[in-house]
Order: structure tokens, then C-alpha cells, then sequence
């Protein structure tokens, strides 16, 4: 029988290794330039309809919330740790560095195509529809 002490230890080991792997399996965020970008498979659900504006750090890591259940959006709080069995979750945070300190737009309707960057894919009919929960 597992004591209470390897219990309560086993998701916090659990939950970094996710986070680590989650983050290192995921492409690096693109800039935004203007190429084509295919569609994105596995998208999240939707957070919010419009974009967070932010300033970002040069150089700092970021951990984007992919899945959409965070409490934290558009960051990462490892919800998805938690939930992934229970609602079915596929999608793992997106690891980027800001390439500049300046403000920038990060999408949180988690339907773009240059995660974790708004592409205005919130303007779309389906996802103003969507019922954010």
C-alpha cells in the first residue's frame, strides 16, 4: 500500500515531467511572417473570443496553454495534468521565447494556425458561435 507521503508526491513529478516533454514534443512558436501556415490538427477549446494583449520579455520562457481549460490564459497552469483522462485532453502547452520585449498578441481562442500567436482565426463564425463554458 502507497503512503499518503508518495501519493501527494507522485503528481508533482508527474505534472514537471509533463510540462518538460509537453514542451519540448511541441514546434517552437513562429514569428508571424507572412508564408503560408497549414492548418493546425488538435485544436483546444475555445477560452476566449478575442485576443490577450501582453508584453513579453526577450529571452523568457513562456509556456502557452494549448488546451484551453487554464485558469491562467493564456499561460499554462497544468490543468491539463489533471483533467486529462477525466475530459479527454490531446493538446500540450506550446514552449516559446519572446524574440523582442514588446507587446504582443497571444491568442486565446486556441483555433490559430501560428500558435501561440493571434491569426485572427477568432473572427470566424464557428468560433464566435462557440459556447465558452
Amino acid at each position: 500500500m502507497a503512503s499518503m507521503r508518495s501519493l501527494v508526491r507522485i503528481p508533482f513529478v508527474a505534472s514537471r515531467r509533463c510540462l518538460f516533454t509537453g514542451a519540448v514534443n511541441q514546434a517552437k512558436a513562429g514569428e508571424g511572417g507572412g508564408e503560408a501556415v497549414p492548418e493546425r490538427k488538435n485544436k483546444g477549446r475555445v477560452a476566449a473570443k478575442v485576443p490577450v494583449r501582453i508584453e513579453l520579455k526577450e529571452g523568457k520562457r513562456y509556456l502557452w496553454c494549448a488546451c484551453g481549460y487554464s485558469k491562467n490564459q493564456p499561460f499554462c497552469d497544468g490543468t491539463h495534468i489533471w483533467s486529462r483522462w477525466r475530459l479527454k485532453i490531446k493538446q500540450t502547452p506550446v514552449f516559446f521565447k519572446a524574440p523582442a520585449t514588446k507587446t504582443y498578441s497571444l491568442c486565446t481562442c486556441k483555433q490559430t494556425n501560428k500558435p501561440p500567436y493571434c491569426d485572427g482565426a477568432h473572427k470566424r463564425k464557428e468560433v464566435q458561435e462557440a459556447v465558452i463554458e
